[in-house]
């Protein structure tokens, strides 16, 4: 998640008159450009996701699975199980880390504690997945059906870090709730979106983080509210950037 531009506490170089004899600098990042990067991210979050589900579908382990089965997918699809991890573990939490820095320039500007929650909890689920990601290739490469037990307690221990993830996300959306309309502009139905992200997503957590079926089944709702949020929020952080 990159960085916004606050142009209310800025001096506009783009219209200054030169002085005789000098030729005006251009800026080196057009204020439009970056103003684009929050949407840009929102949408690359959603893309990498449909992206990754598509690639892999049938061919990654599921919560429950054994040992010996997670360690036989692995093995059988390993292409497509990477080109997953790569997507939805990578690619989306890149674009949560722009989300996460644009939050912290917004809470800058306006010294705003639950922007500034929401820009720390956005990080933190980026540097979350980035975990995800390095363990998911180590259990990947390291799959053995010889000796399932390395990529069985490596995927597990990827969930667990998934549910403490969603946690994270939760608290991102909870943020940005309370920071709505004073600093992140957010329609009615994109901050009741949030909310019930936040409700969800805390459910399907507690099942990743403690490996229950169940409650994971809550992903089947969280993660399309997840991903519809975030392009809100994307749209919404390029709107006042």
């Amino acid at each position: 998640m990159t960085i916004t531009m606050n142009t209310t506490d800025t001096t506009d170089t783009t219209n200054a008159t030169p002085a005789s004899g000098e030729q005006a600098t251009p800026l080196p990042h057009p204020p439009g450009a970056r103003s684009r990067q929050p949407l840009v991210a929102g949408v690359t979050h959603a893309a990498a996701w449909v992206a990754g589900l598509t690639v892999a579908a049938g061919a990654t382990p599921e919560l429950g699975d054994s040992a010996a089965e997670i360690t036989s997918t692995y093995v059988d699809d390993a292409g497509r199980a990477v080109a997953q991890s790569v997507l939805v573990h990578g690619l989306a939490a890149g674009a949560l880390a722009v989300l996460g820095v644009a939050l912290l320039r917004r809470a800058a500007g306006g010294r705003d504690r639950a922007t500034r929650f929401a820009g720390w909890a956005g990080l933190t689920s980026a540097v979350l997945a980035v975990m995800q990601l390095v363990l998911e290739l180590v259990a990947i490469g390291r799959a053995d059906v010889g000796d399932p037990g390395l990529a069985g307690g490596l995927f597990e221990l990827v969930q667990r870090i998934d549910g403490v993830k969603m946690f994270a996300l939760a608290a991102l959306a909870l943020g940005v709730g309370v920071a709505a309309r004073r600093v992140v502009p957010l329609r009615r139905w994109e901050s009741l979106t949030g909310y019930a992200l936040a409700a969800t997503i805390v459910g399907s957590g507690l099942g990743y983080l403690l490996l229950n079926t169940a409650f994971a089944r809550l992903a089947l709702l969280s993660l399309p509210l997840l991903l519809v949020w975030v392009v809100a929020l994307g749209h919404a952080l390029s709107r006042r950037s």
